[in-house]
């Protein structure tokens, strides 16, 4: 077993082979003076090898001389054996432990925070709000309380349906799920209207609860009541109704979008020639290696830290920053017409499709090339769509 191992080293021991006529006579003495052996393996007839600790090691000279026996050291092992050969060393000695309480200290306290989950909260919201609870690098990790700060961050951020914070080495591990939004509702018992979300042509009416006032062919404009949630009876004597209004109304509805028609692109080329930036990263803190400067007049540059770790989880405040410098050539391209208006419609209907809601049904896309007075051209893009633009209203609201 792995405390027994860890016992028999800080203790002590040596591995012997044993020699005679008289071996099971001289393991059987040893047993009865409760001298401990193991790892006993048979040679020869007349020879064996065994582990014993030091102090059975010494009780063992009398056993030897009755049995009649001869013992030689093969090698020792453990802690005491290893203080010895450097008890001469005094500087090492200190050194080593200076060493490792040096280490102890420095695992001791947090030195990376990593955030993962996150999609529509930034990150540096997260981290400044574990910041405020005390969850930062250089804080005593023995000093964060995880069941707290969950319970602090779950209570003041609505956006975060779930977040977990784990402590591992120097680095604190947190995990968020973002509560998807909601649908602006309005409640079921509160009366409202349906008005149109944008403006369109109306291709079908469903009214579930309510009062039409567009049918099939109307053009609607933004804003505009659809379906009414105050209902007036045609009885004599029958008061109005205030109704929750609920249906769809499909539409045909249109989307545009221009861009300009370019002739000319320019690539970024590498040239080929590299300049590095060295830094020695202290505690958050950089200090330049060399005095070096970069000279180009346009480059990339890609950032490449390496923190000492011991290990994956225990990172130490100290590490390397290389800062790499691409020198690169701005090269001018002269597109024929055809790309160049390619070029343009592809980017006018990409930026169409972002503000397309989703489950939008597009039935038809059309592009147009027009001219500003100035001589500009460029590319108009328009992509018809059905879709329901009803939304709910509170009765009356705006």
């Amino acid at each position: 077993m792995l405390v027994i191992r860890v016992w028999n080293f800080l203790k002590g021991y040596v591995t012997i082979v044993v020699e005679g006529y008289f071996l099971e006579k001289f393991i059987n003495i040893c047993v009865h003076r409760q001298i401990l052996l193991w790892d006993i393996k048979r040679l020869k007839n007349r020879t064996m090898t065994l582990k014993v600790s030091i102090n059975g090691f010494r009780m063992m000279r009398p056993v030897c001389r009755k049995t009649k026996c001869r013992v030689k050291i093969l090698n020792k092992r453990g802690l005491p054996f290893i203080l010895n050969r450097y008890r001469k060393r005094k500087a090492f000695a200190v050194g080593a432990i200076f060493f490792i309480i040096i280490i102890y200290t420095l695992t001791s306290f947090i030195w990376a925070v990593e955030i993962e989950g996150n999609e529509r909260i930034k990150t540096d919201v997260i981290r400044e709000s574990l910041s405020s609870l005390g969850v930062k690098p250089g804080v005593l990790k023995y000093t964060i309380d995880t069941d707290k700060i969950v319970e602090n961050i779950m209570m003041n951020t609505s956006d975060i349906a779930w977040i977990g914070v784990l402590v591992r080495g120097t680095k604190v591990k947190v995990e968020v799920v973002e509560r998807k939004p909601a649908p602006q509702m309005i409640d079921r018992d509160m009366p409202c209207d349906i008005v149109a979300l944008r403006d369109g042509i109306v291709l079908l009416v469903i009214t579930k609860e309510g009062k039409p006032l567009v049918k099939e062919g109307d053009t609607v404009s933004k804003d505009q009541l659809l379906i009414a949630g105050k209902v007036d009876s045609k009885i004599e004597g029958i008061q109005t109704r205030f109704v929750h209004a609920m249906g769809e109304v499909i539409a045909r509805t249109w989307y545009e979008e221009n861009c300009d028609i370019e002739r000319v692109s320019v690539e970024r080329i590498r040239t080929g020639n590299i300049k590095n930036k060295r830094y020695l990263l202290m505690f958050n803190t950089k200090i330049s290696l060399f005095l070096d400067k970069t000279t180009f007049e346009n480059y990339d540059k890609i950032d490449n830290i390496k923190k000492i770790s011991l290990g994956e989880d225990a990172v130490l405040p100290f590490g390397f920053i290389t800062e790499r410098y691409y020198e690169v050539r701005l090269v001018k391209n002269e597109l024929d017409l055809e790309q160049a208006m390619q070029l343009a419609a592809n980017e006018a209907y990409d930026a169409i499709l972002r503000r397309i809601p989703a489950g939008t049904k597009i039935t038809r896309s059309d592009v147009f090339w027009r001219e500003t007075e100035d001589g500009k051209q460029y590319a108009n893009v328009v992509v018809e769509c059905e879709e329901n633009i009803g939304i709910q209203r509170e009765l009356g609201g705006m």
